[in-house]
């Protein structure tokens, strides 16, 4: 089966983690021999990798199934905090739509799964069943570790910066930017140091704005500062310059922002929900939520603050913990490998 080629349902030209995953997905499966393309009309396919439950090709899909070519859906999390934080009504009923045809295509006219973590399974099989006898595996994501290297020494001390990457922190995401800043008025207050926080991604302009006023008047050693959707090598530039990164998604399926900061020697913390733990390991510090995360109550911030303490005052050896993590769970070439045996058997 290694003579046949595969080809990845929809092609993403976007800007983020599924676009990010099939551009690698198919650079590195070229070096193992393997063509992965988006052209649903060759003839030399044997298999589909579907991102999601793309409409526009549920046709050729199901001519594929009649034919015994494998159908395998890759999915990621599921949409859930706009059921807790009502948004724009439209963005809501999207997001409803968007679980229930990823559900029926998991369902229906997937021959098999790719989860991209243990929680993500057990996520999707909690909310809408465990498919017995559908071929199934988990397959974390990965990046390439000649790209993402870690910098050999520590950033300076003179100034402490914690990083957050999200792609959007928008429709009720936005509670999770509190959280951040008063872990660094909080670090700022226990170090005695200046502590800039830096938020990589999109954030509203009235987010940006309320979270400036929670600065305001609270500390002038805590500032932040918006870096906006950044491309990947000041991406990279930011995590060497960074002492570490806070997750601040709420039970995430499977982080590529978190995997790229622990590629670049950079330690992360977080809350122990969703799929964060079992990816950080001992490259940063995971600490218990202390309330109903799915309920988006407010979180016990102590744990959290003493994690990043103790990952800043031993910042050299996260480091050193969080690129081993990378290399021994994260490499590209090993997830892309799992992902032909499964596919092509």
């Amino acid at each position: 089966m290694r003579d046949k080629t595969i080809c990845i349902l929809p092609e993403i030209k976007k800007v983020g983690g599924p676009a990010s995953f099939q551009r690698r997905f198919i650079r590195e499966a070229a070096n193992q021999q393997v063509t992965v393309h988006s052209d649903p009309t060759r003839q030399d396919i044997g298999a589909y990798l579907v991102i999601g439950a793309p409409r526009k090709f549920i046709p050729q899909l199901i001519r594929a199934r009649l034919k015994n070519i494998p159908v395998v859906q890759r999915l990621n999390g599921m949409n859930w905090i706009h059921q807790v934080v009502p948004s724009d009504w439209l963005y809501d009923r999207k997001a409803d739509f968007a679980n229930f045809r990823l559900s029926q295509f998991r369902r229906h006219l997937a021959s098999g799964i790719v989860y991209q973590s243990l929680f993500c399974r057990d996520h999707w099989n909690d909310v809408y069943g465990v498919l017995e006898r559908k071929p199934e595996c988990i397959i974390y994501n990965a990046v390439d570790l000649s790209r993402f290297k870690p910098r050999q020494d520590s950033p300076s001390s003179d100034l402490v910066k914690l990083l957050i990457v999200e792609g959007n922190l928008q429709y009720g995401s936005e509670f999770n930017l509190e959280q951040a800043v008063r872990l660094a008025q909080a670090v700022s207050a226990r170090l005695r140091k200046d502590v800039r926080l830096q938020i990589a991604g999109n954030v509203s302009p009235e987010a940006q704005q309320k979270t400036l006023e929670l600065v305001r008047g609270q500390s002038d050693r805590a500032e932040v500062e918006f870096l906006g959707v950044i491309s990947q090598e000041s991406l990279i530039q930011a995590e060497n310059d960074a002492h570490l990164l806070f997750s601040a998604e709420l039970h995430p399926a499977c982080p590529n922002a978190v995997i790229e900061a622990l590629a670049n020697g950079l330690p992360v913390i977080g809350f122990d929900t969703g799929s964060l733990k079992d990816v950080v390991g001992d490259g940063g510090i995971v600490v218990p939520y202390g309330a109903d995360a799915w309920k988006l109550e407010r979180p016990v911030l102590e744990p959290l603050i003493d994690a990043a303490v103790a990952v800043i005052q031993n910042n050299l050896q996260y480091r050193q913990n969080a690129r081993r993590k990378a290399e021994t769970a994260f490499d590209l070439r090993d997830m892309t490998r799992a992902y032909l045996d499964f596919l092509l058997g």
